[in-house]
């Protein structure tokens, strides 16, 4: 057990180096995945379903449920005033 002593002060100036490294690293990939998680400026201009609710305006409107299986989302949301004025 000879120099165990010179030896720790060593061991725990490298322990300290490894755990400062690692903080860096945990708060660095946190602000990457905050960065990921925050929503977009503006939403997509892109309509990607028909929702029920959807559904339920257009036959309110008088549209068949014939028409409402023909149309893309697109045409449903025109059709109901949700789309996005021209930037």
């Amino acid at each position: 057990m000879a120099g165990t002593d010179d030896e720790l002060p060593q061991f725990l100036e490298q322990i300290a180096g490894e755990e400062a490294f690692f903080a860096g690293e945990t708060q660095a990939n946190d602000n990457e995945t905050r960065a990921r998680m925050e929503p977009p400026a503006e939403p997509p201009l892109v309509s990607l379903m028909i929702t029920n609710r959807q559904r339920a305006q257009l036959r309110a409107l008088g549209v068949s449920d014939e028409a409402i299986r023909s149309m893309t989302p697109t045409e449903a949301h025109e059709r109901l005033g949700l789309t996005k004025p021209d930037r």
